[in-house]
Order: structure tokens, then C-alpha cells, then sequence
């Protein structure tokens, strides 16, 4: 883990909530433990359970998409089995395509917003998290950008 200070690309931020916080995970950490990485290796100080992460797209320190990200941490520090949203596996890819959209279509907002109903609320994180979110996050983001919708979802329970 490395101080708290959110920049420019792609960061990951880790739901701390004993301590009303989030904390940043450093870039090559996350690939690691993603397995997407030069080497496999759980985050450090991670400890097994439910845990919520937020990747945040940014561009010049903007954040312009914060992806939600849920999972089954095993004793071992690897992501576990899960099925938290039921999504088929063209739904999954999907979704990890238009999450990194930065211009989506009117039709990739259309299936982003149908694969979004079906997955519902199971990879948010915890309500109580939106203000140590928005306290994190260094600039405000765009009016309309993903990240504005998903912050918005998150505080009132909307889309």
C-alpha cells in the first residue's frame, strides 16, 4: 500500500471500513493480484473475507469512471469463487469492455444500463463508504461522466 494521493491514470482503492476510509493500492499490486501482472501475489495486509475495491479511471487527475469491484478474498490472499451477480459470461464480457469505455455510445450506455439492472446493487460498496469516497478523490467529477453517475447511484440509491 502507498499514501493516499490519487493521480493520473488507472488507480484502485481499497474499502478500509474500521476506519471510514479507503485506501489506495498501488497499480502494479492490483494487476499482480488480479493475476494480470508479471507475478501472482495477494495484496499485503489483506486478510480473507468480503471486500470492496474501486478502480478509478483518471485522466489528469479527473476521475472520468470508478468501477466497483467485489470479492471473495481466500485465506491464501487469492480471489475466491463467487457468483455475486449470476451475469453470463458475454454479460461479464461485456461489461468489462464498456467499463473502460471513455466515450460510450448511446447503445453502450443501453447494455451498461441493462447488464447494470440485472447485476442490481451486489457490487456496491457499502453506502456508508460514498463520503470517505468523494474526501479521496482529488478533483470532482465531470457532470455526466461515468464516475458522476456511479457517485450518484451510490448516495442516493439512483441511476
Amino acid at each position: 500500500m502507498v499514501d493516499n494521493t490519487i493521480e493520473d491514470g488507472n488507480q484502485v482503492l481499497h474499502w478500509m471500513p474500521d476506519e471510514d476510509r479507503w485506501e489506495l493500492i498501488r497499480w502494479a499490486d492490483w494487476m499482480n493480484f488480479m493475476q494480470l501482472g508479471d507475478r501472482k501475489a495477494p495484496l499485503k495486509g489483506i486478510a480473507s473475507g468480503i471486500h470492496y475495491f474501486i478502480v478509478c479511471i483518471n485522466d489528469d487527475g479527473v476521475p472520468f469512471n470508478l468501477i466497483a469491484h467485489k470479492y471473495l478474498i481466500e485465506r491464501d490472499g487469492s480471489i475466491g469463487r463467487d457468483n455475486f451477480a449470476g451475469l453470463t459470461k458475454q454479460e461479464r464480457e461485456d461489461y468489462g469492455r464498456l467499463m473502460v469505455t471513455s466515450k460510450p455510445t448511446a447503445e453502450d450506455d443501453r447494455r451498461l444500463d441493462e447488464i447494470r439492472k440485472k447485476m442490481g446493487k451486489v457490487y456496491d460498496p457499502p453506502r456508508q463508504s460514498v463520503y470517505a469516497l468523494m474526501r479521496i478523490l482529488p478533483k470532482r467529477p465531470p457532470e455526466g461522466s461515468l464516475a458522476e453517475r456511479f457517485l450518484r447511484h451510490l448516495h442516493c440509491g439512483v441511476d
